[in-house]
């Protein structure tokens, strides 16, 4: 029984981290867009991000 009582809580435990870990990430982007917006080079991000993929999509294959 103690075992089993071990076993779920650190499940719980663990979910609760990835839960945190993945809001903390989605707020990070968030706040990225947000911050990018207001001063204007969201454009320019995202132009430079698709450049990044393209380049790396031709040396892929």
């Amino acid at each position: 029984m103690s075992q089993l009582l071990h076993v779920v809580a650190w499940a719980v435990v663990m979910t609760g981290t990835l839960c945190i870990l993945a809001a903390c990430t989605w707020l990070s982007v968030v706040a990225l867009r947000v911050v990018l917006t207001w001063a204007g080079w969201w454009p320019a991000f995202l132009a430079f991000y698709a450049q990044r993929r393209r380049a790396a999509r031709r040396t892929r294959g």
